[in-house]
């Protein structure tokens, strides 16, 4: 008998040793970095059949400082406070031309301008409000499959944009068959390593997001956070073009010769080679760690395992 009850009691040790501890009304704080591939969406068209345009996305990152609070064994609310950045990059090759510009002495030409390439790179900083379901089911004792499924609202605090590049200007006259190059004086010269910047209009807008991964016990209260995570906006942050032409051009009514032609650069943001709006998106990995707040004592050191 006695025999009997050692082993009883052992099993019932080992049973409750494997049940999952139940998260019901558990606090916890959490504190992630993140880095990966974003994109600020645009479309981009090939305004020519002589130029070429080819985009791609930049590098994106994360900080995030969140609050948990779980109502169910395994299901809760998140908020916190994230800081985002998105960015794109656009290359375009090729050769971009005005017919029926005055130069100076009066002629008509066709101005030529060629981008030999011409990238522009385009940045948005934002601060984001995340309001979302957090799930975490623990395995065996070891670990926590972790996910996160909401919605976040997005103030961006900066919206800039800089080109870089080699732009050569000419002109051709048709009735004599003669391309001019290489003439300062009359604008047509070549621009090496040119450098714009500037800033672009934003808005603010709701993106959706989900993350997924495992949290790992570290030491008491506090466990390890690796996570997937994933961005799309419902809403546009803005660009939309206004139809004005890519590269430079006069906006001072007036001013007929041509080297007062080149005299301001246009970004890709506000030109016809933008054919939408821009919805950010972007994925990547963020590691940091999650601090539970213990309710009542167990014999696991983790939220996910349980708390002392």
């Amino acid at each position: 008998m006695r025999r009997m009850a050692f082993i009883s009691a052992l099993l019932m040790a080992a049973t409750l040793y494997a049940a999952p501890h139940t998260s019901h009304g558990r606090h916890s704080f959490e504190a992630t970095l993140g880095a990966g591939y974003a994109s600020l969406g645009y479309p981009v068209t090939d305004l020519t059949d002589r130029l070429a345009s080819k985009t791609i996305g930049s590098y994106g990152v994360q900080a995030h400082i969140g609050y948990n609070c779980f109502f169910s064994e395994y299901v809760g609310l998140a908020v916190g406070v994230d800081a985002h950045h998105y960015g794109q990059r656009t290359s375009l090759n090729g050769i971009l031309s005005w017919n029926g510009v005055t130069d100076t002495d009066g002629e008509r030409y066709e101005h030529i301008l060629q981008l030999k390439p011409w990238t522009e790179h385009q940045d948005c900083w934002t601060i984001e409000i995340p309001l979302s379901l957090v799930f975490s089911i623990p395995v065996r004792n070891v670990l926590c499959i972790t996910a996160q499924a909401g919605a976040k609202f997005a103030l961006p605090l900066s919206a800039t944009w800089n080109g870089h590049g080699t732009l050569v200007h000419s002109g051709y006259y048709e009735p004599w068959n003669l391309t001019l190059s290489d003439k300062p004086n009359h604008g047509f010269y070549t621009e090496q390593n040119f450098l714009p910047k500037g800033q672009w209009q934003s808005r603010n807008y709701w993106t959706l997001f989900a993350k997924t991964g495992v949290a790992m016990p570290l030491i008491k209260h506090l466990e390890l956070l690796i996570q997937l995570y994933a961005h799309y906006a419902l809403t546009p942050v803005g660009g939309e073009s206004t139809g004005q032409p890519i590269g430079f051009r006069n906006d001072r009514p007036g001013q007929e010769q041509n080297h007062y032609f080149m005299t301001e650069y246009t970004p890709l943001l506000l030109s016809g080679v933008i054919t939408g709006p821009s919805k950010p998106w972007d994925l990547g990995l963020e590691i940091g760690i999650r601090y539970t707040i213990a309710q009542r004592k167990t014999k696991y050191p983790c939220r996910c395992l349980g708390v002392r």
